[in-house]
């Protein structure tokens, strides 16, 4: 059924390990798994909900975030199951949508006492990139990479500035788990570790795992030890 619409740049031999089957679900495994994200995003909107202190995030940036995260599972599901140029643009903006958002956060902080731009920025910045990675996809990995050092420079400062000050143990546990699910993505990209009809999928477990590694930035943001 999606043989109409314009193939994923990765189409027709380089869409991961998982073999591309016809149908509605071209690749089951990495589809259903995506779903991992909405998973994180329902208890994230469950903390909102019951657990309304926060040390680190304002309601609009609490809201931004979790709804990035839910949307990371939507625009990977579809993008696997239909493996589209649409799809993958869906994808990746919507990666950038969780991290433009923690750095959005950290440039928030950095200036305390003043009016508060997030919403603006955020979505300036979402959308620059979105037209970027619309006009020259093959920057996708690069700017991702350029975002990811961006919210590491604003985190040393703020801890520079004494602006925050609780504990990084929700942020090394994001950061080992997001290596360790590079490193599986790694594998499965290159088909090093490959079984192409099987359902335990490499790069289901990159998303499994970005799932709780989301969940564990969430936590880090929100102040938990």
């Amino acid at each position: 059924m999606w043989t109409d619409w314009t193939p994923a740049t990765c189409m027709p031999d380089s869409c991961f390990c998982e073999a591309v089957r016809e149908g509605a679900v071209r690749q089951p495994a990495n589809t259903w798994s995506s779903l991992a994200f909405c998973v994180a995003a329902a208890v994230m909107a469950w903390e909102l909900s019951f657990r309304r202190e926060s040390r680190g995030l304002r309601p609009v940036e609490a809201a931004c975030f979790a709804a990035a995260v839910f949307l990371v599972g939507v625009t990977s599901a579809f993008y696997h199951a239909s493996l589209s140029f649409f799809g993958q643009w869906l994808d990746v903006q919507s990666m950038y949508l969780v991290v433009l958002a923690a750095f959005s956060v950290n440039v928030d902080a950095l200036r305390p006492g003043r009016p508060r731009r997030f919403f603006t920025l955020y979505l300036g910045l979402n959308v620059a990139l979105g037209v970027l990675l619309y006009a020259v996809p093959v920057l996708r990995r690069y700017a991702f990479g350029g975002v990811i050092f961006a919210i590491i420079a604003t985190e040393v400062l703020l801890r520079r500035g004494a602006l925050r000050a609780w504990a990084l143990r929700p942020l090394w546990a994001a950061v080992a788990l997001q290596a360790l699910a590079f490193c599986i993505w790694t594998l499965d990209t290159l088909h090093l570790v490959c079984a192409p009809h099987s359902l335990l999928q490499g790069h289901a477990a990159w998303h499994t795992l970005g799932a709780f590694a989301s969940y564990a930035l969430w936590r880090f943001y929100r102040g938990a030890s």
